[in-house]
């Protein structure tokens, strides 16, 4: 029987610890290269970044991005890994339903599967967390499953909902990554 999705620092960073996820990527979503090619970003924020392939793939573009994970596992493997980099991701260990240590604006924030495991009221204070780190006209890519982790069943308006006068939402598209129902969500702070 397989055992249920990690949900606390210290599930991720069990996790994390062992050789191979069953959540990993290899590949860099087609999204995240369009976000990165048409907003060409000055500075860049990756909310639950694991071992930060995504923000690697960002750096190499020659975009400043900073990659924040609560497991401290995951970060100490992603800051591994850019280590002989030329172009490397900063990696912090950070609750993005706070964020309090992160400063100045992002022009572009994006989210592959952090979103969805968070329950209401940590969406709200998340959607709070990234009015006040992108900048005016700043962009937020989120992928989430619609029956989420969380427990929650998200759609463009529970998205929409959660970030009521926040950030408003001005794409969605249908997706089957990883083989489940989910969305692709463009929203751009106001």
């Amino acid at each position: 029987m397989d055992s249920p999705p990690p949900k606390t620092s210290a599930e991720f960073d069990s996790a994390y610890r062992q050789p191979i996820t069953f959540w990993g990527d290899t590949r860099i979503p087609k999204e995240i290269k369009t976000l990165i090619a048409e907003y060409s970003p000055h500075r860049v924020l990756e909310l639950g970044c694991g071992l930060g392939r995504f923000s690697r793939y960002v750096a190499q573009q020659g975009v400043d991005i900073i990659g924040v994970d609560h497991s401290s596992v995951a970060v100490s493997k992603a800051q591994a890994m850019v280590a002989n980099d030329a172009s490397k991701p900063s990696f912090i260990v950070g609750d993005v339903t706070r964020l309090d240590n992160l400063a100045g604006k992002f022009d572009v924030a994006f989210d592959v599967g952090c979103f969805h495991c968070l329950n209401t009221d940590e969406q709200r204070q998340y959607a709070s967390v990234l009015a006040r780190l992108l900048a005016p006209g700043g962009v937020l890519l989120i992928w989430a499953m619609n029956d989420a982790p969380s427990g929650l069943k998200l759609s463009p308006a529970a998205i929409e909902n959660a970030f009521t006068g926040r950030l408003q939402v001005f794409d969605a598209q249908r997706s089957r990554r990883r083989m489940a129902a989910s969305h692709w969500y463009w929203l751009k702070s106001r």
